[in-house]
């Protein structure tokens, strides 16, 4: 009897613990305001954003004049959301602070999505990261402007999406297996 309310107290915390890694920290834990500061004891953090609403199609400065703009990542990185980044930041850059792409990335259709069209009318920027990730060759980079979207796909077929098939698959054919008599 011990043993099953050890066994199903491990496995709450281990599906509480789930639910907080995807759901993700409260915003509070986050925030760079100065309460939080204060409490925490966390230093000035430059590329927080500001504490006030605003536009995030727009620039906007950091109390020591950085020009900084918002960015979405999407996809196959180490975290998606969305970012503040300096008005000079690339796609390395970029790449660095979110946490980098995962195995199954296909750096080779990186899609930059602009909010609005740029002055030649473009909207959609396919770029192709594997030179920089081999060379360091930026030359395939697009200009990052405020509230882009940087979407990294995944790869078509990869030993991981084979893996989540079959997860899905398995159980329904064992299903079948045990309610259907052999003949």
């Amino acid at each position: 009897m011990y043993n099953k309310r050890k066994t199903a107290l491990i496995a709450l915390c281990m599906i509480w613990v789930q639910v907080i890694v995807l759901a993700g920290m409260p915003s509070m834990a986050w925030s760079a305001s100065p309460d939080n500061q204060a409490s925490t004891g966390a230093g000035y953090n430059p590329l927080g954003g500001p504490p006030y609403p605003m536009n995030p199609d727009s620039y906007f400065t950091d109390d020591y004049g950085n020009i900084l703009m918002y960015v979405n990542l999407i996809g196959r990185i180490g975290r998606p959301g969305p970012l503040v980044v300096r008005e000079s930041a690339d796609f390395g850059t970029i790449l660095t602070l979110c946490g980098g792409v995962t195995e199954d990335a296909n750096l080779k259709k990186v899609l930059l999505v602009r909010a609005h069209p740029d002055d030649n009318g473009r909207q959609v920027y396919i770029v192709n990261l594997k030179p920089f990730m081999k060379k360091g060759d930026r030359s395939t980079f697009v200009a990052i402007k405020p509230n882009d979207t940087i979407i990294v796909p995944e790869k078509g077929l990869s030993l991981m999406k084979i893996a989540r098939m079959a997860s899905v698959v398995y159980p329904f054919v064992n299903l079948y297996n045990v309610l259907m008599p052999n003949n």
